[in-house]
């Protein structure tokens, strides 16, 4: 009996020893998590192409569109030229293009002459019906055309959108599994200091005398706004991410992307960068909106977000001041926080640089 609860206890003890080297073992290394996060900004990348295809699909759609109506509008008033032209003509007597299958050039030229002074200058008003009747024929097959690049479009941005969640799902559990086990290798190295130190302060205890003292007690932690960053810069988005250079790139209706947009998993904090005063903003554009007014002179703008954390006024890097989500225009896409930077309060700038530097 006792050697089969020997047996027991010896596979039990290797089965705990095995557990954590093959949990080591499946957590991603640090050039895992390089790719991951790689994937994930590629997939940023496509994701702001299939923006950029659509918003110039949609402007070309609108153009042509007005092109079309405009060119429908004028030939309306060029049918009701060509009908008065026939009126008058019929009035004056004979066909207004008989003159041109007249074999007497002189009289050709005559009658031209006379059509041109009864119809007040207006001879070129069937020439040029025509060719507004075939500048609507060719504008209309180009808005078919252009809008069954815009209906691909579409396709393949909501293509992009699954890419990109997909990928961001990935990083997410690879960081997780990574910092699951950085979290174990600390807790494993606390435990053995402690335990070092525990025998050092018991050999200790029994070198010396005992000494009775005053008990101090800590006080509680002080409240107030929860800081989860640190630094002079941190990343405003606290979790997984994905972003790309998007700056200056077309969107709907006629603008240009003036900002980064930073993609993670909704619900994801998202903190002040630097130290300032922040202050909650509301759009039909962007949504949920805050202004962050640094103490560097900057003044930072994030947008699209799901809520905010009701932190307001002076800040410290790092407070939580809402969490990542997709209000305003970017409602049913990929949750994103679109971060601006204006020096100086003053005009946007590229925020690329700064973000890919700190995130």
């Amino acid at each position: 009996m006792r050697r089969a609860l020997a047996g027991l206890a010896a596979l039990l003890l290797s089965a705990c020893l095995v557990a954590p080297a093959s949990a080591a073992e499946e957590a991603p290394s640090p050039k895992d998590l390089a790719e991951s996060q790689e994937k994930a900004n590629k997939a940023a990348a496509r994701l702001a192409a299939g923006q950029t295809a659509l918003a110039e699909a949609e402007d070309d759609v609108a153009e042509l569109n007005g092109r079309v109506s405009a060119t429908r509008a004028r030939l309306d008033q060029l049918r009701g030229e060509v009908r008065q032209l026939g009126v008058r003509q019929y009035v004056q007597g004979g066909d207004p293009t008989m003159w041109i299958l007249q074999a007497d050039l002189g009289q050709a030229a005559r009658s031209r002459a006379l059509l041109r002074y009864v119809t007040m200058g207006r001879t070129d008003a069937v020439d040029e019906y025509r060719a507004a009747s075939a500048d609507l024929t060719e504008s209309q097959a180009a808005l078919e055309r252009r809008l069954a690049q815009q209906r691909k479009a579409v396709e393949g941005l909501r293509a992009d959108e699954a890419r990109v969640t997909a990928e961001l799902e990935q990083l997410a559990a690879a960081q997780q599994a990574y910092e699951a086990k950085a979290a174990r290798d600390r807790a494993a190295s606390e435990q053995a200091a402690a335990r070092e130190a525990a025998e050092q302060d018991s050999a200790a205890r029994a070198a010396a005398p005992v000494q009775v003292g005053p008990v101090q007690v800590r006080p509680p932690p002080a409240g107030g706004p929860r800081v989860i960053g640190s630094g002079p810069w941190v990343c405003p988005m606290q979790g997984p991410r994905a972003f790309t250079n998007d700056w200056g790139q077309p969107r709907s209706g006629g603008r240009r992307h003036q900002g980064t947009d930073i993609l993670s998993p909704r619900g994801t904090p998202i903190v002040a960068n630097v130290s300032g005063t922040v202050s909650a903003h509301n759009s039909g554009l962007g949504g949920i909106s805050y202004y962050l007014r640094g103490d560097d002179g900057t003044t930072y703008f994030g947008t699209h977000l799901d809520r905010l954390s009701g932190a307001s006024g002076r800040v410290s890097a790092g407070t939580v001041i809402g969490f990542n989500g997709n209000s305003g225009n970017a409602r049913g896409g990929p949750t994103h926080l679109h971060f601006e930077i204006h020096p100086g309060g003053g005009g946007p700038v590229n925020p690329y640089p700064t973000v890919a530097r700190y995130c």
